[in-house]
């Protein structure tokens, strides 16, 4: 047995030959097999991320590129283990990233360059995170939550 340890504000999350397991682990120093079993650490706490540039093309085929997207966003701990299964250890990715990417280029493509720059320019975050919130819920059953976009 060989000790490790979970700092505060992660959860443990274990392999025993590869295949993930379904307990958790707090924070502290906890015992697992050498070489049976490994060890991955899942942020429970809020985390901001800054996202690379999203590149989209309005309705009349103007391509804009949003840079600096920063998302705040807290993953539900007692969902950690469901998520990794349904969605790997990224789930994050998957879940809110790619969602946020989809969405803002569907708004763009439904939408010409004067509608997305002048007139809705400031409705672009908040239609973005109810689509991105709705489909969190439903796929990800409410597991990671946006808290800022």
């Amino acid at each position: 047995m060989v000790t490790h340890e979970i700092e505060e504000g992660y959860v443990g999350v274990y392999y025993k030959f590869g295949a993930l397991q379904e307990g958790i682990t707090g924070p502290g120093v906890h015992m697992k097999q050498a070489f049976v079993t490994t060890v991955r650490r899942v942020l429970i706490r809020p985390e901001e991320t800054r996202m690379s540039s999203v590149e989209t093309i309005t309705r009349d085929g103007i391509s804009i590129r949003f840079e600096g997207i920063s998302v705040l966003s807290r993953t539900t701990q007692s969902k950690v283990i469901g998520l990794i299964k349904k969605y790997g250890q990224d789930f994050k990715k998957v879940l809110i990233f790619d969602r946020i990417k989809e969405d803002l280029r569907i708004f763009c493509a439904n939408k010409t360059i004067d509608e997305v720059y002048n007139e809705q320019f400031l409705e672009i975050v908040e239609a973005v995170k109810h689509n991105v919130d709705a489909q969190i819920k439903t796929l990800g059953e409410g597991g990671v939550k946006i808290l800022n976009l």
